[in-house]
């Protein structure tokens, strides 16, 4: 279940560098920036997924505790 959890601190990392592209990347890799940022943040959106979809199936799969 941890690693659930890396990737999903993963993907809000990798949205945030793609934020931070998208905001100041003309300096850092020039005018045609916004392409590279656009993927880099479909990538993190689809980590977060990922992560998602990971902590609900393990959850689901969890005994579940008895009263």
């Amino acid at each position: 279940m941890r690693w659930a959890y890396v990737i999903l601190t993963l993907g809000v990392s990798v949205c945030l560098v793609g934020a931070f592209i998208m905001v100041a990347g003309e300096s850092i890799l020039g005018e045609s920036h916004t392409g590279i940022a656009t993927v880099v943040g479909i990538v993190g959106i689809g980590l977060i997924g990922t992560s998602g979809a990971i902590i609900s199936g393990e959850r689901a799969r969890s005994p579940k505790p008895k009263n």
